[in-house]
């Protein structure tokens, strides 16, 4: 944890540089960081600049700024580790840290979700801040036709059940052979 808090600490350093950007400048580090992906920099790298952005643009779009241990639950979910939290203490906010940052990176990102009402709930409350990046989100619900759902998993980041997700995955590799 100590040194999570170490990253959150360098998080909060560009707060105040990133804050007195114009919505446009950023907007442009969404380009900033794939220019620096491309020229050979790892998702680890870009942590603390993109989610003191992303923390900005929140602010921004929702109303809406990301504690430290959201922060903390960011880098967790980045990592691919698991960040336990309570009703009410902020996961939707926590998953776009990572999930904006992944598609930054040019992946695809899957949101799963307890229920179909939480999928969309979650896509429709975060949409405006992905869409500030100029980002897709997009959601799949038992009621999301096939054509719905083919766009929905085009979209930068796809909210849905596990369920739904896995019952795509059968349709679909059972509609191949």
């Amino acid at each position: 944890v100590a040194k999570l808090g170490k990253i959150v600490e360098t998080i909060n350093g560009f707060e105040a540089t990133i804050s007195a950007m114009t919505d446009g400048e950023l907007r442009n580090q969404t380009e900033i960081f794939r220019q620096r992906l491309a020229d050979g920099a790892k998702l680890d790298d870009l942590i603390p600049e993109a989610f003191a952005t992303v923390r900005e643009a929140a602010k921004r779009t929702l109303g809406q700024r990301h504690y430290d241990v959201q922060m903390i639950g960011g880098i967790a979910l980045h990592r691919g580790e698991i960040a336990e939290m309570r009703t009410g203490e902020g996961k939707t906010l926590v998953a776009v840290l990572p999930a904006i940052l992944h598609a930054l990176g040019g992946g695809r990102v899957h949101i799963f979700t307890a229920n179909d009402y939480l999928a969309r709930r979650d896509c429709e409350w975060m949409a405006p801040l992905y869409r500030f990046f100029g980002l897709t989100p997009a959601y799949v619900a038992h009621d999301v036709d096939a054509a719905g759902r083919k766009r929905a998993y085009e979209a930068d980041v796809t909210y849905v059940t596990a369920k739904e997700a896995g019952f795509d995955f059968l349709r679909d590799h059972t509609a191949l052979d």
